[in-house]
């Protein structure tokens, strides 16, 4: 419904920039990326946008790239994650990085670098962006990421995303047992655990 806003900016917030356009002062809650970008004064500018419908207000966010608004809109179609969650996570990660997540390339706890997302909705929110993995394939890598190394993970971070899926200490440590090769990321390792217990 509204794609881009363009115009000059006429204020910068904490969390917003106002964009003078067509006579119109309009607010435009923005991420950190956008934020840092750009100075009042500026000739002319070109958001992204989203406009959020809700039942008491309006909201116009504005992203630094389509991609930040397609990875913002993915983050909205996971449960319970909001509009503040979905800014606080891509003001921590960017697009690129969450597709890195959610192949298991970083630990299950990363996510929690944002404010306000907690162990549970953590992996929550790491389960449903696997299934969402087809959509962020046109998220190539930012400049300079491209054969970053696959951060290892540990046995406390199997531990805690099988616990948060509702399984028991001895139910895991059975599996563990029952899985002497584990996979080199830590999605496939979850995976061949949750096949053994499944077994059990």
């Amino acid at each position: 419904m509204l794609e881009y806003i363009k115009g000059s900016i006429s204020q910068i917030g904490d969390t917003y920039v106002v964009v003078e356009t067509g006579g119109w002062g309009i607010k435009v809650t923005a991420t950190r990326g956008v934020l840092d970008q750009f100075k009042t004064g500026e000739a002319e500018i070109k958001l992204p946008t989203y406009l959020h419908i809700s039942e008491n207000k309006w909201e116009v966010f504005g992203f630094g790239s389509v991609k930040e608004r397609e990875a913002f809109l993915l983050l909205l179609e996971c449960r319970g994650v909001g509009t503040r969650a979905a800014l606080n996570i891509l003001n921590n990660f960017s697009p690129a990085r969450l597709r890195r997540i959610a192949l298991g390339q970083e630990p299950v706890g990363t996510l929690q670098q944002a404010p306000g997302i907690g162990a549970k909705s953590a992996d929550r929110i790491l389960v449903e962006l696997k299934e969402k993995l087809p959509q962020m394939g046109v998220w190539s890598e930012e400049d300079g990421e491209t054969g970053r190394p696959e951060a290892k993970y540990s046995q406390d971070d199997l531990f805690r995303a099988l616990r948060n899926l509702g399984y028991r200490e001895a139910e895991i440590r059975q599996a563990l047992s029952q899985t002497p090769d584990l996979a080199d990321t830590l999605s496939e390792a979850v995976k061949q655990l949750l096949r053994n217990i499944g077994k059990s």
